[in-house]
């Protein structure tokens, strides 16, 4: 049970790496600094990256580890 642990938090900071990137391009391309609606495009997009993001990594752990 402790390996299976130490797994699914392997996997877990795997995948924080590609949404690392992902923030950062997004970043890059609303340029939230810019103005104020830039930048509650850029709250709504992370928003919904951390939603979709979450549903994959959840579901990719279910698939390999199981109920």
């Amino acid at each position: 049970m402790r390996l299976r642990s130490l797994l699914i938090l392997l996997v877990i900071g795997l995948a924080l790496v590609p949404a690392f990137y992902l923030n950062r391009w997004l970043q890059r391309i609303i340029r939230p600094r810019e103005a104020a609606a830039r930048f509650f495009l850029y709250i709504l997009a992370i928003f919904l990256l951390i939603v979709v993001y979450t549903i994959l990594v959840v579901g990719m752990i279910v698939r390999l580890f199981g109920r």
